[in-house]
């Protein structure tokens, strides 16, 4: 995917700890008809978008009734555009999966935040699917069999942690405060770097009911499920852009992301 340009309507929820959920307007219709006039109804802007509606593409579909095969969660991006996340998620979709939602309209200030179906996107797919087979997206036995051992490894630690005397006054290594506790965040690391995290992308399991659950691990750890999906899946749709990956601002000042031009001496 090559980028086009960088317009000022921000992803959903990227505005975490930076900014306000502002969405630029370029539109000639102002809000204030489309509200007044019912035949420009199907004529939208941005900040237009109600809490049950995405826009794709410039479109906009009211899923309100959309019974969506990945659970509920398509309706956590209500009110936004969500084109960049639509097609990271579904790299197999075409326009005749779209139909199968209502459309309701279109958005006069939309703009595109990438190229796509360039040759260098299908190149990508094709190497990509070499390696994840079509059909073999979701979790193995093998990944199953992990997953139960991280969640059995963080409660045994989470016990241990929680019901230890041997903190401070010790007779053996392991049984200090400070061992413990690495190990402990060692438990931790593997619930949110492997069971949660595919869990949420929803590749674990074709059940939405199991990837909610095995979600639900983020939880356990001290974050939250949803904040995590808007956070990570923004991530993953602008992958260290310096205003619009949530993830590049977050971690400052242990990392500063740039968007130097090209040319330039760093």
């Amino acid at each position: 995917i090559t980028c086009q340009h960088t317009p000022k309507t921000m992803p959903p929820n990227a505005n975490i700890s930076r900014r306000s959920n502002g969405l630029a307007s370029k539109a000639t219709v102002s809000t204030q008809d489309l509200d007044n006039d019912p035949a420009l109804q199907s004529v939208r802007t941005m900040k237009s978008l109600k809490g049950t509606e995405i826009a794709i593409d410039g479109v906009i579909y009211d899923i309100t009734d959309f019974v969506h095969p990945g659970g509920e969660v398509v309706k956590f991006f209500g009110g936004n555009d969500v084109t960049v996340q639509y097609r990271m998620i579904h790299p197999y979709h075409t326009g005749k999966h779209l139909e199968k939602m209502k459309e309701v309209g279109k958005v006069v200030d939309y703009e595109a935040e990438y190229k796509f179906d360039t040759e260098f996107e299908r190149d990508i797919k094709r190497e990509v699917f070499k390696i994840v087979r079509r059909g073999r997206e979701f979790g193995t036995p093998g990944y199953f069999f992990r997953a139960f051992c991280y969640i059995g490894f963080f409660f045994f630690m989470q016990y241990n942690f929680a019901t230890s005397t041997t903190f401070f006054n010790y007779n053996n290594w392991y049984e200090s405060g400070v061992f413990m506790a690495i190990v402990f965040g060692v438990a931790q690391a593997f619930i949110g770097l492997n069971v949660q995290h595919d869990a949420n992308h929803g590749a674990a399991s074709k059940r939405p009911w199991v990837n909610d659950l095995l979600g639900f691990g983020t939880d356990l750890i001290g974050s939250n499920k949803w904040n995590w999906m808007a956070q990570h899946w923004t991530h993953h749709a602008f992958t260290n852009h310096n205003e619009k990956d949530p993830d590049s601002f977050s971690s400052e000042p242990i990392f500063a992301f740039n968007d130097y031009p090209p040319g330039h001496p760093k």
